[in-house]
């Protein structure tokens, strides 16, 4: 009597698994990304919000009511999208 053999799925050869593990950044380093990623979105609408919005005050600027609806749009977006990136839990 014959038996019969089962077919198994090909494993995965052993240097493929490591290399494949070693691609993937580590999770501390993809959060510390994000972390410095929304800093610098909330330190670009800090800038715009000083150099659009603040410094049209002080010069003679024709269009005033653009500026500082696209200033403050900018500014909204950045600090929102920035805020929305940083941890919500607390550090200890």
């Amino acid at each position: 009597m014959t038996t019969r053999r089962e077919k198994s799925k090909p494993q995965k050869p052993q240097i493929n698994i490591q290399l494949e593990a070693a691609q993937e950044p580590p999770k501390a380093m993809v959060n510390q990304r994000k972390e410095k990623f929304a800093d610098f979105l909330i330190d670009v609408a800090k800038y715009v919000l000083t150099g659009v919005v603040i410094t049209s005050l002080f010069n003679d600027v024709t269009d005033k009511t653009t500026i500082y609806l696209v200033g403050l749009a900018v500014v909204c977006l950045t600090l929102l999208l920035g805020l929305s990136l940083t941890s919500k839990t607390k550090d200890k």
